[in-house]
């Protein structure tokens, strides 16, 4: 196969090295190599790999993030599944419902006292790989660098002294391509150098040693998904509302305004919210002395224009400045802490969201029961949060504090208890990057119903052999927008669950009903909407049995007289009477009857069955044999030549004649009856015969036995 792979779009970010190849069969692949610059000798390794002479390996990308929901609307309180659709083998989920409350999510301490020792005007920043960085701050000027890797738990010290001066209320970013850039600070003098790190911090190397823009401290920066870093404010004696911008790692920087539309200040916090824009929240400005702010400004294009937000009323937050902020997957915006006055330190963690023109505010605590400020927050990808150091009453903090903002589970339900529409975002992290998408306006929720009301429902009754539509269950306050479910309930029975239940108004469901082999009676009609309100009518439908199945089977089936057989009834449709004719004249009333057949032959049983919903009968001809136990036997007869017209006394001699034995002279259809006076089991039987004036010929004599048995002596006796 020709693969003839090209270079395009060959792109050096400087921590890695990024070349675009293109296949003949269409696909496209991206490799991304660590380093400064990628050289002629690499690209040919490239190729080398890409011709097969030596072996690729494969680079997979970081996960993109999809969800499906069921249902998108319905009434409150609505219950919705949430599933995982994302690319690439997620390992971790953040999903965000659109309405979180974190009144009951609790703070949980990751290290009480970790080896960075207490420090505050420290700056933090998070890696694509989910680690947090900690770099210098004050109580002694620190140019440290510390690692976790696990939320903060453990640390590990990158370096104990960076190429930078110690210093604190500096600040630093994390930038797409992983590297770190650190700006400003303060640490007797004010800083207007800028170093970068492309090593997780272990090593630095310094980009500008006096950037364009005045030295400065408490200022706020952050870095766009395009990489460009911006620049905020901050003060070097003086309040500063500049803004500036750089698009090189922060080798070089350009004004995007002298003066920003919001007043010069320090100690504020930033943010980038997912749409690319810019947040800047609260800090200190100089207005006739200093005062402390509560605004939200956002710019949209990368600092140059700022707009200033409204709050949604009954909530503002409280004035301050030192605090420190996240945003958040789903655009909002989480405030921790901060000074303000009257109040040192603010023991509070506020939540902004957007929502239409304004904002909203709810207000939460920090942890261990007391306020702090210089501290430092990052977000990071599984959706928590982890806020560490900082002054608090109690002293200057070496501690680290997670606290999670999303639900973690992959496939997860919730519930929405109030109307409104919201967005949902969901933010997906497999170890080496993350990805989030968000759907908005996704879920409706309507006010919330009162409980289903069924007032009747057509038809009222069925039979238990099968399927009944139902027309016309009637009530009030059905659930239209997600479909009710409707069963029948009674005690001491498992429910029947209704099909195909539709709701064409709030007044009226259609379903099915399945009432196959259920047991007869009325039954309860329940109505249950999909927020677990239920509505009962009570004994409204009557499940009636269906007419019977007969059949039935006999043991034996065969058999010599006397012979008794055993019928069991075999009949579906759970019959209440039986009636049973055993061919033989005679009949029977029970289930499960026995009969003796006396009399040897071929006889056709017949059961009939009944119940509440109708009869039915089963005929097996011939289903029961009988034999003669012993048939007679004829061994002479007298006088063997008779006269017609006379009466003539016979005697039959012979064997196995039973009391009521019966005897008579055949010739083709002829009979002529002996008539027995009498008979001395089990050989002699004697009588007279009266022969018809008409008969001549051969007849033939037969004896037979009230047992059916039957002995012929052919041509036996001749008529003159």
């Amino acid at each position: 196969m020709s693969v003839n792979p090209a270079f395009q779009n060959t792109k050096n970010t400087g921590f890695f090295s990024e070349i675009r190849l293109s296949w003949a069969n269409g696909a496209n692949y991206t490799l991304i190599m660590k380093g400064e610059h990628m050289s002629i000798a690499m690209k040919l390794i490239f190729t080398l790999v890409c011709c097969g002479i030596i072996p690729a390996v494969t680079i997979a990308g970081s996960p993109t993030a999809s969800f499906s929901v069921n249902p998108h609307s319905g009434h409150a309180p609505l219950n919705v599944s949430f599933t995982d659709t994302s690319t690439g083998s997620p390992t971790s989920w953040a999903w965000y419902f659109g309405d979180e409350d974190y009144l009951h999510t609790q703070w949980i301490e990751q290290n009480g006292s970790a080896p960075w020792y207490g420090r505050f005007g420290h700056a933090s920043v998070v890696l694509p790989d989910g680690s947090i960085i900690i770099m210098g701050g004050g109580g002694g000027y620190k140019n440290d660098v510390w690692r976790s890797s696990d939320q903060g738990s453990t640390w590990n010290a990158q370096n104990t002294s960076a190429g930078w001066t110690g210093r604190e209320f500096h600040t630093s970013v994390a930038l797409p391509d992983g590297s770190i850039v650190l700006m400003g600070g303060y640490n007797g003098a004010y800083f207007k150098d800028v170093w970068r790190s492309v090593d997780q911090g272990v090593t630095w190397t310094r980009q500008t040693a006096s950037a364009p823009w005045p030295a400065r401290a408490k200022h706020a920066s952050v870095a766009l998904p395009d990489g460009s870093i911006i620049l905020m404010g901050g003060f070097n004696g003086a309040y500063l509302d500049d803004v500036w911008r750089s698009d090189d790692q922060g080798v070089t920087w350009t004004c995007i305004t002298a003066h920003a539309g919001w007043s010069a200040r320090y100690g504020m916090t930033s943010v980038v919210l997912p749409d690319n824009r810019i947040a800047i929240m609260g800090g200190m400005y100089d207005s006739s002395g200093a005062k402390y702010s509560r605004d939200l400004w956002i710019s949209a294009d990368r600092g140059l224009t700022w707009d200033l937000q409204s709050y949604s009323p009954g909530g503002v937050p409280i004035p301050r400045r030192y605090h420190s902020g996240v945003a958040l997957p789903d655009g909002s915006i989480l405030i921790t802490g901060g000074s303000s006055s009257g109040t040192a330190y603010l023991n509070e963690l506020v939540h902004l969201r957007e929502q239409g023109t304004s904002w909203s505010v709810r207000t939460y605590s920090l942890p261990g029961g007391e306020g702090r400020y210089h501290h430092s927050t990052v977000a990071l990808p599984d959706g928590c949060i982890v806020l560490m150091g900082g002054q608090t009453p109690s002293g200057i903090k070496n501690d680290a504090w997670r606290f999670s903002t999303a639900n973690g589970a992959r496939h997860p339900e919730h519930i929405y208890e109030g109307a409104g529409t919201y967005s949902v975002t969901l933010q997906v992290y497999d170890g080496t990057g993350s990805n989030s998408t968000t759907g908005g306006a996704y879920i409706t929720v309507s006010p919330e119903l009162s409980a289903p009301g069924p007032i009747g429902i057509t038809p009222g009754k069925g039979q238990n052999t099968g399927k009944i539509n139902i027309t016309n269950l009637s009530g009030a306050n059905f659930d239209v927008l997600n479909t009710p479910s409707v069963r029948l309930n009674r005690t001491g029975y498992p429910d029947i669950l209704a099909g195909d239940v539709t709701t064409p108004s709030s007044s009226q469901i259609t379903c099915t009903l399945d009432l196959t082999g259920q047991p007869s009676g009325l039954w309860n009609v329940v109505v249950e909407n999909p927020d677990r309100k239920t509505g009962i009518l009570e004994n409204a439908f009557n499940i009636t049995k269906g007419p019977p199945t007969a059949s039935f089977s006999g043991s034996p089936t065969s058999g010599k007289t006397p012979c008794s057989i055993s019928f069991t009834d075999t009949s579906t449709g759970s019959p209440t009477s039986w009636r049973w004719t055993f061919g033989d004249g005679k009949t029977s009333d029970q289930r499960n009857p026995a009969h003796t057949y006396t009399v040897a032959g071929t006889y056709t049983v017949a059961l009939t069955v009944q119940n509440e919903g109708g009869t039915d009968s089963l005929i097996r001809n011939g289903y029961i044999t009988v034999t003669a136990a012993r048939p007679p036997v004829i061994t002479s007869f007298s006088p063997v030549t008779i006269i017609h017209g006379k009466t003539i006394n016979v005697a039959i001699i012979g064997n196995y004649f039973q009391k009521g034995a019966t005897a008579k002279l055949v010739q083709g259809a002829v009979t002529i009856p002996v008539k027995i006076k009498t008979l001395t089991p089990p050989s002699k039987i004697a009588g007279s015969v009266t022969i018809p004036a008409s008969a001549r010929g051969k007849y033939s004599l037969v004896v037979t036995n009230p047992d059916g048995g039957t002995c012929t002596r052919a041509n036996a006796i001749t008529i003159t």
